[in-house]
């Protein structure tokens, strides 16, 4: 998905913005300096523990610097039907990772598309890691299961932060 990313825009009305912070966070400006977001509460730092709430500008940048994400206006839905899809989605949880998180989130607020463009970006950087990989492989026979290896481990983390798995972790 195509996006451009304006650090100078005051965020308004449906906006997603994004906190910089490793990884980012996002959320959706509703208006007022108040931001639906997916993220723990009260202090609490456990991603399991995160739920989509209501808190202020102030609370979600947490003292990080906050940009918007400018997504093809075409591809949007309008500031109302935005903020309606995030109050739609208040005290949900189920945080994934790489499945469901606040990037999820706030593209699907936006657009309709349930994606992360932070993962989509991880994803486009294995994928290069494991091409340069079989290039030395071709090289040299000691990297020949290089690109299996990180793909299996890919594949792993995937199944580790499956909605799925955590299901079977958890006692009845």
């Amino acid at each position: 998905m195509e996006i451009s990313i304006d650090f100078n825009k005051a965020p308004s009305k449906g906006d997603v913005i994004w906190a910089i912070r490793l990884p980012f966070h996002c959320g959706i400006y509703e208006d007022d300096n108040s931001v639906i977001h997916f993220a723990p509460v009260n202090g609490n730092k456990m991603k399991e523990d995160a739920v989509i709430h209501q808190s202020t500008l102030t609370e979600f940048a947490n003292g990080s610097p906050v940009f918007v994400i400018d997504f093809p206006s075409e591809k949007c839905l309008s500031p109302d039907e935005v903020i309606n899809q995030a109050k739609t989605q208040l005290d949900k949880k189920n945080y994934s990772l790489l499945l469901n998180n606040c990037d999820h989130f706030a593209t699907w607020c936006k657009t309709g598309k349930h994606c992360s463009i932070q993962i989509d970006l991880a994803k486009k950087i294995l994928v290069e890691v494991g091409k340069y990989i079989d290039k030395l492989r071709e090289k040299d026979t000691a990297f020949e299961t290089g690109a299996e290896i990180f793909c299996a481990i890919y594949k792993i983390a995937e199944i580790f932060a499956s909605p799925e798995f955590k299901k079977i972790l958890s006692p009845s």
